[in-house]
């Protein structure tokens, strides 16, 4: 067996350094077939052969009764380390994990004195992997016929499937763990797979899809994807509403979600503060969640929206509301409320989850308060205009005035009373 790793030589007598650094290697393994003895018996030797650019013919490690140690404590990492006895070399490898857990299984065979497929190099006449024979890390496929039969590289770090017709994303490829660009725009997909959600991609494209179909987001709930998605375009899917789960995404920076039939956004999108880019054209939306203006977007794109004009019915109800009569606010809600508003520190081990969620994702009253929407009266529908402040591009169609909606947290709310006061104006 043969890998393509990164190897540092290092002497543990004299704790030099044989090699600088790690350096671009080739190591392998297998038995070296010795003469034969009195009995005509052929002895097999196990070999370790390491080819480095400085020592083109490989140097040759005795592994029978000759290892020192192994450390596997990074394997998941990539990362081992294997001792000798003779000479005291320590070999620190920097490899793909996958190939490197192979390896080190091949390795543990070979001592154990069994018989495996991947010891049956004639390790006397092994030779170095060519430069041109590096793993490969890049595959675009435009055509059915350049699917690959006989599966993916484990080494690809950016695959492109496009306009095939695709109807299933396979489950071969969520265990490409180096995987971190993906892009299967213009298949035929209703479905991915939740495996997904385990790998770190950065960028995932998957417009021209059918995902709105089913509006099964289970990938989106995947503990690596949350914290590693930077770029994501849903764009020309069907989709009917904004998935639940992408307001957790904090580490996104572009969000496309053209040609679909979203009608409304979240309140909950206030939580996506590293998100620049915000494209939700051609949708059916009405008006935009007054929660758009804690964001810092640089480019907001709202072209092709149905949005409507200043809701007066909304108004009139609001402004016939009791003021004497409030429900007392939950102990939760008050909660939440402190810890939002003093800034204080929290985590999973000092608050419960669904407080966190609480305070990363409710809505905010414009007087700053967290609201929770208790009753559908709470909710007030296009009844202000929005300032885009921190908004430095914004497209959409002049013909629409745009207006926002917003959540009150009570009729003795200072934005309560100023609202009155501009629905009467406006009323009149």
């Amino acid at each position: 067996m043969k890998i393509l790793c990164e190897v540092q030589v290092v002497n543990r007598t004299t704790q030099a350094n044989r090699t600088p650094r790690a350096v671009k290697s080739t190591l392998a393994i297998g038995y070296k077939q010795s003469a034969r003895d009195s009995n005509g018996n052929t002895k097999k030797e196990l070999e370790m052969v390491l080819f480095t650019p400085q020592v083109k013919a490989g140097t040759r490690y005795k592994v029978r009764d000759n290892i020192h140690s192994v450390h596997t404590k990074f394997v998941l990492d990539g990362k081992a380390t294997i001792g000798f006895k003779q000479p005291a070399e320590n070999l620190l490898i920097k490899c793909d994990p996958i190939q490197l857990k192979g390896f080190l299984q091949t390795l543990k065979l070979g001592m154990e004195g069994k018989d495996a497929i991947n010891l049956r190099l004639n390790i006397a006449s092994a030779t170095a992997i060519p430069q041109k024979s590096q793993p490969q890390q890049r595959m675009t496929i435009n055509k059915r016929s350049e699917y690959p039969i006989k599966g993916f590289p484990r080494t690809l770090k950016s695959l492109s499937i496009n306009n095939i017709q695709l109807m299933k994303l396979s489950f071969e490829i969520c265990t490409l763990r180096n995987l971190t660009q993906l892009d299967v725009s213009g298949n035929k997909l209703t479905k991915i797979p939740a495996e997904l959600g385990r790998l770190a991609l950065t960028s995932l494209h998957l417009s021209g899809n059918a995902l709105g179909e089913l509006n099964d987001w289970c990938w989106l709930r995947g503990n690596k994807l949350t914290q590693s998605l930077c770029e994501l375009d849903l764009s020309a899917n069907g989709l009917d509403y904004f998935p639940p789960a992408l307001v957790r995404y904090e580490r996104l920076v572009t969000l496309n979600l053209n040609h679909n039939n979203l009608h409304h956004l979240p309140f909950a999108i206030r939580r996506l503060q590293k998100l620049r880019s915000l494209h939700v054209s051609s949708n059916k939306l009405e008006s935009l969640p007054a929660a758009i203006e804690d964001l810092h977007i640089d480019l907001l794109d709202v072209w092709g929206n149905c949005f409507k004009g200043f809701n007066v019915e909304a108004a009139q109800t609001q402004l016939q509301r009791t003021t004497a009569s409030h429900t007392p606010t939950p102990l939760w809600l008050q909660s939440a409320r402190v810890v939002a508003n003093h800034k204080l520190p929290y985590s999973a081990s000092t608050l419960p989850a669904i407080l966190i969620e609480l305070i990363s994702e409710a809505p905010k009253c414009l007087c700053g308060k967290l609201c929770y929407a208790l009753e559908a009266q709470d909710l007030l529908k296009r009844v202000t205009q929005p300032k885009f402040t921190h908004i430095k591009n914004l497209t959409y169609s002049r013909e629409h005035q745009i207006y926002s909606d917003v959540i009150i947290c009570g009729p003795n709310c200072c934005a309560y009373q100023q609202l009155k006061a501009l629905f009467t104006i406006r009323i009149v």
